[in-house]
């Protein structure tokens, strides 16, 4: 009797062959992971002794300023704008930031562009936008310390996470390793 084989499906190398036939639709659903995952954990930061980071609900405030904080309407509004921010900020890095960044085209590299980008983000996060859009006049003040370490190395932690997600699932140099290694099978 004859026996069935059944050849090895490997998940990452279904992923970036999928990637290198779909290059924007990749990018889009890799900002959407990522922002996912960094939001999720950023209401899990109390929980390492960092303050929460809900984004969607500053997101809503912003996005919604008439409707009363915490209500679905200033929620979903938040949510949407926070997605859309994530997914447009995976656009920026994938086609203007990732080519000009000087590290390899090594997976070490491709972590260090997405860590360098995402630490850019998280310097416009604390000088700029909570002092200036989320919480005016609430003391915050320079890089956000006006509360404490903790606030600042949160969004940092944040922006990491969302930057090591990005690394994960937005690699040109492996797509091409791949497409290299599939024409020598």
């Amino acid at each position: 009797m004859d026996t069935l084989v059944v050849p090895e499906v490997r998940a990452d190398l279904v992923w970036w062959r999928w990637c290198a036939r779909h290059p924007v639709a990749s990018v889009l659903v890799t900002g959407f992971v990522a922002t996912q995952m960094a939001t999720t954990l950023g209401y899990f930061m109390p929980a390492v002794g960092l303050p929460e980071l809900p984004w969607p609900l500053h997101n809503g405030i912003v996005a919604a300023p008439n409707t009363p904080e915490g209500t679905a309407a200033s929620y979903f509004a938040g949510q949407f704008m926070h997605y859309l921010d994530g997914i447009a900020f995976t656009l920026v890095f994938a086609f203007l930031a990732h080519p000009r960044l000087p590290f390899r085209d090594t997976d070490t590299g491709n972590f260090l562009k997405a860590q360098a980008f995402c630490t850019i983000l998280t310097l416009v996060a604390v000088t700029l936008l909570v002092p200036f859009v989320y919480a005016p006049g609430k003391g915050f003040g320079v890089f956000s310390f006006g509360h404490g370490w903790q606030f600042p190395f949160a969004v940092w932690l944040w922006h990491l996470i969302f930057g090591a997600h990005l690394a994960a699932l937005y690699n040109p140099g492996r797509v091409r390793r791949q497409l290299i290694a599939d024409r020598g099978e």
